[in-house]
């Protein structure tokens, strides 16, 4: 007979019931769990964060929380890594409006799904006492939240949230995507520059926060792009490649970038390729570093 597979609704109860207080409990040793940056601009890198290491670029497929997960095990079993190797923090496409969306409900946003298998929501919310009248959500326009532990119990839903059999942590930053732009008949751009300019800021801030909190890498999935968010996959790959390898202020911050893609995920007017396939041609040496003739 087929494995039972759990109702979303029914791993966030357990979820609420169950490993959020246990991890509150026995794991929180910090009572600040997430910190708001509400303008990333403010943040600026300083020179001693700069290195003169070629930035490398991988477009693997798969889950990002998975492979940032699988990267920091690879870093510690490595004993020429071990001693200097920090967390890698994975991008949380954030609900604008709450902690974890909706994740309770049957969502299958990415959001959601990654609220379902670890404490994300508490830690992006229960601990955090901001000023009197004030909070995080909604998130900032151009800000997002560092969370320096996630911990992480579950498995995906590929894997029907199977529970691990050791818990995990990582660290998070959230930033809210752009939602549903208005799209030109292609649907491969945007119809109003201010939407992608607004866009490109909110990829600055995950990467600004990132080096201000002190990391050279980064685990980055399919920001903003799919069903829930729908900006143009195209424009999006892009837009990364120029912020990673062109745009002054990024030069020298990081060292290893990976975007971790799901590759049977397509956005609108993908004519037929999938995001993994569009990011995976961005990405390629003879773009980021074409052959120049005299």
């Amino acid at each position: 007979m087929p494995s039972h597979r759990p109702k979303p609704s029914e791993i966030a109860a357990e979820a609420k019931r169950i490993y959020m207080p246990h991890i509150a409990k026995h794991y929180i040793k910090d009572p600040i769990t997430s910190y708001l940056y509400p303008d990333a601009a403010a943040l600026k890198i300083k020179p001693e964060k700069r290195t003169g290491q070629r930035l490398r670029v991988a477009v693997v497929e798969g889950d990002p929380v998975d492979y940032a997960l699988g990267w920091q095990a690879y870093l510690a079993a490595d004993p020429n890594h071990r001693a200097t190797a920090k967390r890698i923090p994975v991008v949380n496409m954030a609900n604008e409006k709450r902690a974890g969306g909706d994740w309770e409900s049957g969502s299958m946003a990415p959001e959601e799904c990654f609220a379902r298998r670890s404490n994300l929501v508490h830690a992006l919310t229960m601990p955090w006492k901001p000023q009197a009248g004030s909070g995080m959500y909604p998130l900032p326009q151009r800000g997002g939240i560092y969370s320096p532990q996630v911990y992480v119990y579950r498995q995906g839903p590929d894997q029907n949230y199977a529970v691990l059999k050791e818990m995990n942590w990582l660290p998070v930053i959230s930033v809210a995507p752009v939602r549903r732009p208005k799209l030109d008949g292609t649907g491969m751009r945007y119809s109003f520059s201010q939407e992608k300019e607004l866009m490109r800021e909110k990829m600055r801030a995950v990467l600004r926060i990132a080096s201000y909190c002190g990391h050279s890498s980064i685990c980055i999935g399919a920001f903003g792009v799919g069903p829930t968010f729908r900006n143009p996959v195209g424009e999006i790959a892009r837009m990364w490649r120029k912020l990673l390898f062109e745009e002054e202020e990024f030069q020298g911050v990081f060292t290893d970038v990976v975007f971790a893609i799901e590759k049977s995920q397509s956005g609108p007017a993908s004519k037929d390729k999938s995001d993994y396939d569009v990011f995976r041609k961005e990405f390629d040496p003879s773009i980021i570093f074409p052959t120049k003739y005299a």
